[in-house]
């Protein structure tokens, strides 16, 4: 491939590499850790990795529309050597999700395994069950005598 060509692409991909892998901050949190969402009859399943982040350095609240999980995750300077580059996202975390009306605010569980949170959010049932076929109401025509 011509040099020249080469050298073009590697300037205009070069602003590229200087990209932080998470979102832009809102202020309050320096990086989004990647979350996947799973929901089955029973629960809603959210699913966080958070690699080098000791659980009791976590944090799940439940407020009145919604969950949040935020947390810390130490910069590359704890150890005694001088930082050549630094690509992995830390500091302050901060994820909020809003919650359906038919999620507990209550029935939460979390775990940490292998650097993935898991929050399961139970469901609970709506207070008015729709009618099925066997209970839906029968109308039922009446004569006059």
């Amino acid at each position: 491939m011509n040099g020249a060509i080469l050298g073009g692409a590697q300037r205009l991909l070069a602003p590229l590499a200087a990209i932080p892998a998470c979102q832009h901050p809102n202020g309050e949190a320096d990086w989004f850790p990647p979350v996947d969402i799973l929901e089955d009859a029973a629960e809603y399943l959210f699913r966080v990795d958070l690699p080098e982040i000791q659980a009791e350095d976590i944090r799940i609240d439940v407020e009145r529309d919604g969950l949040c999980i935020s947390g810390e995750r130490p910069g590359p300077g704890r150890e005694n050597k001088t930082c050549v580059r630094v690509e992995r996202p830390h500091g302050h975390f901060e994820r909020r999700f809003a919650l359906p009306d038919d999620a507990s605010r209550e029935d939460i569980e979390s775990a940490m395994q292998d650097s993935v949170l898991e929050v399961r959010v139970r469901k609970i049932r709506p207070l008015i069950q729709p009618p099925t076929p066997d209970t839906a109401p029968r109308l039922r025509l009446i004569t006059a005598p």
